[in-house]
């Protein structure tokens, strides 16, 4: 039998897993090897994901169908493909964020607020799922069919498991294909990979003024987000309920699953969506950059967001309310363009709060909703 061989990347290097003592956070493990034993462990694998969406919001996800050596080529992949773009092609196939509300594209270093007058040293490239949607730069032609392939497994193969599996801790048993229908893969949304570099590049003076932050505190925009682990620390939660922050612990091969704030809607706050950052990584892993693969995954663009309360049990028996009042709710798309359009852009951290205390929460008006952000 005759061996594809792979078109040549350029290999990210990561840092060493650190070994400084850090305080990590403990996180459910769930086992998606496990799906196809039948309805009994989907049962079982449910309520873990139920335990882990009303304390934390964040859950590892485990045997779930990519190899560590798939991982890691898509990192190459996006490692490259931010090396070897032109600067003139990057601004030109830059992400229309501030104009249509979209991340599709290249996301430039500087476009996000850190703190005061610190902006990021974060470079992203986003695929969107149908890819002709935008022109892609000239050095992912090699790989076109295979990012293609990544993206259509991670839909298919993961985010639908995960989804059926939140049917079944919601009680929808008449049908738990219930938020897949919402996620439709042959329909339009703003769903993409995101290939993300962290460049460690902030003046000391920076580091004084930003204590280290490198992506403000936050929930993420979506239903469910997908990071595939990579052993720079520096991903941090805060546990619901204190101030105190505690890191995602590296878990090799792995997924590391958050929800955002739809499915906070979807669920009434029932399920939460999880607070997190970004900061510099410990002594260890400091001088290196951080790269990773990501998966952000939102409703079709026509779905209204609001409380799925006439199609769950659980959320009737545990008394939540509407998010959103009749009429208000947002679409899917109205949603997702005014929130991008107006993230880290604000100079949301100036002031204090109750006691003279610096500010740990801003929140921020977006259309007829809200955003939280935090530090």
């Amino acid at each position: 039998m005759a061996i594809k061989l792979l078109p040549p990347v350029d290999h990210f290097e990561p840092a060493p897993p650190t070994k400084e003592p850090l305080e990590y956070v403990n996180l459910v493990e769930v086992d998606l090897g496990r799906y196809d034993d039948g309805p009994e462990a989907r049962a079982v694998l449910a309520e873990q994901i139920r335990q882990a969406m009303t304390t934390q919001g964040f859950f590892v996800a485990r045997n779930h169908g990519f190899t560590e050596a798939e991982i890691t080529r898509q990192v190459d992949i996006g490692h490259h493909i931010l090396k070897h773009t032109p600067p003139e092609e990057k601004r030109r196939l830059e992400a229309p964020m501030s104009t249509e509300g979209s991340y599709h594209g290249f996301k430039p270093l500087s476009h996000w607020r850190t703190a005061g007058e610190v902006r990021d040293r974060i470079e992203n490239f986003n695929v969107p799922r149908d890819m002709t949607r935008r022109e892609q730069p000239a050095c992912m032609a090699p790989f076109r069919d295979e990012m293609q392939g990544f993206i259509d497994r991670t839909h298919k193969h993961v985010l639908f498991r995960l989804l059926r599996l939140f049917a079944i801790a919601l009680g929808i048993d008449d049908d738990e294909d219930c938020l897949v229908k919402l996620h439709d893969y042959s329909r339009r949304d703003e769903t993409y990979a995101r290939y993300m570099r962290y460049y460690n590049a902030y003046t000391e003076e920076e580091k004084k003024e930003t204590k280290g932050l490198w992506l403000a505190g936050h929930q993420d925009f979506t239903s469910l987000s997908l990071l595939f682990s990579q052993p720079t620390a520096g991903l941090q939660v805060r546990e619901y309920g204190t101030d105190k922050w505690k890191y995602v612990p590296h878990v090799p091969g792995a997924i590391v699953v958050n929800a955002g704030e739809v499915m906070a809607w979807w669920t009434g706050g029932y399920f939460k969506a999880a607070i997190h950052r970004v900061v510099e990584p410990p002594a260890d892993q400091r001088g290196r950059d951080r790269c990773g693969v990501y998966y952000f995954c939102l409703p079709n663009d026509d779905v209204v967001i609001n409380t799925l309360l006439r199609e769950s049990p659980v959320l009737r028996e545990a008394g939540v309310a509407m998010a959103h009042e009749p009429g208000r709710a947002p679409t899917s798309k109205e949603w997702i363009t005014s929130r991008i359009k107006i993230t880290l852009q604000n100079r949301v951290w100036e002031g204090k709060g109750e006691g003279g205390e610096g500010v740990t929460t801003v929140v921020e008006k977006v259309g007829n909703v809200s955003t939280t952000w935090f530090r």
